[in-house]
Parts: structure tokens; sequence; C-alpha cells
């Protein structure tokens, strides 16, 4: 993008006026105009303080235009069309011009002194909040940021630090509690966010972390050194500012001189609460929570936040390479209950069954079992060559590696599948191996352009069955759809479980099934909510 050789302003009363000019009827230009300015901004020669003015009034408007763009990206599927590729792109550039403006707005005032310089704080928090959003922009896509993000981070703490201004009071209305904050809070929102695993987690998922953070960010400290007094030997959430990475657990007598603890005892107690209300039944808005735990499972989230966060969560297990070279995937609970089904297409219970082809009771005879395609085509012959069959396939994707009771997995560039947290999933390790039940909860988009997926396994090998909800009978025409049993382990006191389409099954409420004949069960608990399906034990 050519930039222009002067902005069309030269101090914050022209920026405002030009901003006023700016039409929103088309977002994507807007972007593109205000892309244009900042660059032309950093560019130019004005005085610290009609700089810093400007930037904050550009910064008001980048952050409502990335709002404006956000669902373009934000909880889609990977990877992401052309379109919503480049929304992406602009907007990551607008963040990386924002932060390159404050830094030049920060040199300027130490060098001039002047208004600007008594500005200093806000300035240097200004800068952690550009960081900040770069690397949270970069999760909203599942895609790795360059380390030296965190290199710049612990830098300019370091720096503040020793100017003793980490901790001075700054004014922001976008992002701070009651439109208040600090250096040393805005560089704790960003090290908590990022050691919640955003990988793992779907768009609501993180709107709640960041959430929680903003209400709650003031009851986090962070320790040059541990507490006078301090012998607790539980492992926590540790800096090391000399390396480009985020925050990790790490036992209280293994700190050094030089590394940073993130104290969350207060904000242990916050999330504590929450978890005892939740468990002993109290209202959901009696408890202070943010409006965002409409999207997700709020004890659970809470939970998980809790051990991330206050409980020193211990190290994965290493990953050990696969003998597996390429895994067979199938998404989505139809094409997989099609697998499951050795190859019959699903049909209503209960109706007459139509009799073999010659081609299906010989591949019986050869093969054990129907063939797909011999299945399909069976279908096709008896509802009619103006039918509509389904396309079901099987795709081979590299395997990356295995983890205990997951397979990380490489999407190929000529997959036609997209891929998001929390999809229904079946995998086989081979091609004449069985296919077993999982879900993806973890996508990384590696800096190469890789795509790595991580599909966690379901115990038991899937079963075939039929499922509509409980008060079905009362209702005409009401339809089977596919769902799927895994059986019992006893030996490791796993119970039976069912897979049913996502808003099929709510705790405490029936379901009907369809497995031989019908039974009408009751939801007992929800195991795994995902996007598409719900794991449930039922009774």
């Amino acid at each position: 993008m050519a930039v222009t050789t002067a902005p069309a302003f030269a101090d914050a009363r022209g920026c405002r006026e030009w901003l006023g000019a700016l039409a929103l009827t088309n977002i994507p230009q807007a972007q593109a105009l205000l892309l244009e300015q900042l660059q032309a901004l950093n560019a130019a020669d004005i005085s610290a303080i009609e700089r810093l003015k400007c930037l904050e009034l550009l910064r008001d408007k980048v952050a409502f235009l990335q709002g404006e763009q956000r669902s373009r990206y934000f909880g889609k599927s990977i990877p992401l069309s052309p379109n919503d590729t480049n929304a992406w792109v602009t907007g990551c550039a607008l963040l990386e011009e924002m932060e390159t403006g404050y830094r030049k707005s920060l040199t300027d005032a130490r060098a001039t002194g002047g208004d600007a310089a008594q500005h200093e704080p806000l300035i240097a928090q200004r800068v952690v909040r550009c960081i900040g959003s770069r690397m949270l922009f970069h999760a909203l896509v599942y895609k790795r940021f360059d380390p030296a993000l965190w290199t710049r981070l612990h830098e300019l703490l370091a720096d503040v630090e020793a100017r003793a201004i980490a901790s001075s009071p700054v004014k922001d209305s976008l992002e701070g509690e009651g439109g208040n904050s600090s250096i040393a809070e805005a560089y704790a929102q960003v090290v908590l966010l990022q050691a919640a695993f955003l990988s793992e987690m779907t768009a609501p998922q993180v709107d709640f972390a960041e959430a929680l953070l903003r209400l709650w960010s003031r009851k986090v400290q962070l320790l040059a050194a541990p507490a006078p007094g301090d012998a607790r030997r539980l492992d926590a959430l540790v800096i090391d500012p000399a390396k480009p990475i985020g925050a990790r657990p790490q036992p209280r007598p293994d700190f050094t001189e030089g590394q940073r603890i993130v104290e969350t005892d207060a904000l242990s107690k916050s999330i504590r609460r929450r978890i005892h209300g939740l468990t002993n039944g109290e209202d959901i808005a009696t408890l202070g929570l943010p409006p965002q735990t409409a999207g997700v499972d709020t004890l659970f989230e809470l939970k998980r936040l809790h051990k991330l966060w206050c409980e020193g969560a211990p190290p994965r297990p290493a990953p050990k390479a696969s003998q597996t070279e390429k895994a067979g995937l199938v998404f989505g609970l139809t094409d997989i209950h099609f697998f499951a089904s050795a190859g019959k297409p699903f049909e209503q219970p209960g109706q007459k069954q139509r009799e073999l082809t010659s081609q299906e009771m010989k591949d019986i005879e050869v093969f054990g079992r129907v063939r797909e395609q011999t299945s399909l085509n069976a279908m096709a012959q008896t509802q009619g060559r103006g039918a509509v069959m389904p396309s079901v396939t099987v795709e081979g994707w590299p395997v990356v590696d295995e983890l205990l009771g997951a397979v990380r997995v490489q999407r190929p560039q000529t997959s036609g599948k997209s891929v998001a947290i929390g999809r229904l999933v079946a995998i086989r390790m081979g091609d004449a191996a069985p296919f077993y039940l999982g879900w993806l909860t973890e996508l990384v988009q590696e800096t190469d352009g890789r795509i790595i997926a991580t599909v966690s396994l379901f115990p038991g090998k899937p079963e075939p069955i039929a499922a509509r909800p409980g008060d079905a009978r009362n209702r005409p025409n009401a339809q089977w759809t596919q769902a799927l049993r895994l059986p019992p382990l006893e030996k490791l006191q796993i119970p039976a479980s069912i897979v049913l389409p996502s808003g099929l099954a709510h705790r405490g409420r029936g379901v009907e099934v369809w497995s031989g004949g019908a039974k009408e069960l009751t939801v007992q608990d929800i195991l795994e909510h995902g996007t598409d399906f719900d794991r449930v034990t039922a009774s």
C-alpha cells in the first residue's frame, strides 16, 4: 500500500476533523485509509504532544473499526477465506502501526521533555496494550506470533520499572476497569491471557477469559521476589524476562533473581468463590460475573482458568513420534455415523428395511462388510436417479506425533475441510484400522502456514444408534437423527456415553435412543460440549 508523503493533518485538531469526515459506510475502505494515515503520521516530523494526541484519537477509531471487522475472522473455521484473511492482515497492520506510533511518541517525549514527558506512563501503557493486542489478534485465528513480541514486552517492563513508573495510574477507557489502569496491570493482563492456552479455546471462551481479566486484573501483582515469609513450595506463574516466552509454572523455591512472579492469590479467591457458588446452585446472575458467561459453560471455564492461573498446572507430557504416517479423518456426526455403520446410509428406524443388493451380499462374502461406495450406490438405486446422495469422504492427514490420549495431525493443503476447536471428528490410524471418536481440542497455524490440529480421543469404539428428543412421541412426524454410543470401560471405571447433535441434550431431560428398539433415557451429565455435538451420560 502506498504511503502518502505527509498526513492529512498536522495536529490533534486537524486529526479530529479528518476522523469526523471519515466515511464508515465501507469498513474495509475506512480501515485502509486509517492505515495509510497512521503510516504517514509515523513518518512525519511533528511535536511529541501533538503526535500523542493524534494517536489517542486514532486509537479510539481503530478500536471501533476492529470491532466492526472482528466477526470476519474471530470464531471462524480455519483456514479463513481470502477476503477474511485480508481483513485480518489489515487489522494486524493497524495494530503494528499503532505500536510504532506510540514508541516514537515515547522516544520523542523522553528526548524533548515538555508536556509530552508528563504522559510517559500513559504512552508506555499504550505500547503494552498494542503488543498484547497483536498477540491476541494472532490467537484469534490460532496463528503463532513472532517471539520478538515477548522480548519487546519484557524489555519495556524492565525499562519502566527502572524509571519507577510501572504502577503509575493512567486513564484507559478501552481496556481498564472503570477507565483506570497502569503499565504493570496491562502487562499482567497480557501475560495471564496468553497463559490461558488460547490455542485450545473457542471464541466465546476467549471473550470470557478476557472479560474476567478486565474485571479482576487489579487482584494480580507482579513480584520481583517471593513475599517475605512465603515458604510455600507450590508452583507459581513465573516470568523469565531473558526468554522470549510468557509465564510458566515453576516451584517457588526455584525462583531466581531477575524473574517475576505473577501473584494470583487474590484472583484465586474471587474465582474460587464463584466456583463454590455455582457448585451449590447459586444463580449465576448474583455472582458478579461478566455478561460473557452466556456463551460458555461457566463452571467448567472457571475451573480451567483457575488451574492455569492459580494452581500452577503441571507441564504437559511430551509428544512421541508416531508409527503411523497418515491418519484418516472424517468430520461431523452424519459422516462419522456412516462409517461407524460399516458404510450403511442412515434410514429412519422402525421402517421396513430394504433387501440387500447382489453387490452388497458379495461385499459381505469377500470383505465381511458392505463397502461404503457399494452402499451409496445401492441407496441411489433405491431412491431413484434424482436422489441427492451424501458426499462422504475420508481425508488422509499426515500424523505429526502422538500424545497421551490424543493425536496431532497436519491439515493437507488439498483438504476440503476447515477446522475449528470443539468440532467432532473420527480418526483411524491407517487404512485398515477402525475409527475412533474424538474432537478438535487445539489448533495452531505455524509461521510457515502449516495448520496443526490436535484430536483428543474419547474412550471406546463408537457404535451407531439413532436419537431424538424425549418428547418426540408427542409430536407428529418426529424424526430420528444420527447418534453414537461409546460403551463402558469397566476396568477403567468409565461409564457408557452417548454422542448427540448439539442442542439435543439437556441435563435432567429426556432423550430417546434407538438401538434395536426405542428406549427413553434421562441425561445425567454433559461430559463434553462441542461446537457441533454433546457427549453425555444417560440412564
